[in-house]
């Protein structure tokens, strides 16, 4: 990597971001769309019953918990991997 241009890294960090932020947006609709279909039956209302709420609270900080430690088992076997 020692022998890239300024504008070549530039281009390589857009790029790393671009990537980063559509990790987070599929991420986010995968929670949206398990939390969804997992909690929510009712449609008979506009408003989340008590129990959906409850539901959704607690699929979201499972979902957000597991994707944490997924994202450092990753790191750590990265680290491993380095020369």
């Amino acid at each position: 990597m020692d022998n890239i241009t300024q504008k070549e890294g530039k281009k390589l960090e857009e790029i790393n971001i671009d990537l980063m932020m559509q990790s987070v947006a599929t991420s986010y609709m995968t929670l949206v769309g398990r939390c969804f279909d997992h909690c929510i039956n009712d449609f008979t209302s506009k408003s989340l019953s008590g129990k959906e709420e409850g539901c959704i609270k607690k699929c979201s900080e499972k979902f957000m918990k597991f994707s944490q430690r997924m994202d450092q088992r990753f790191n750590e076997e990265g680290a491993n991997l380095k020369p």
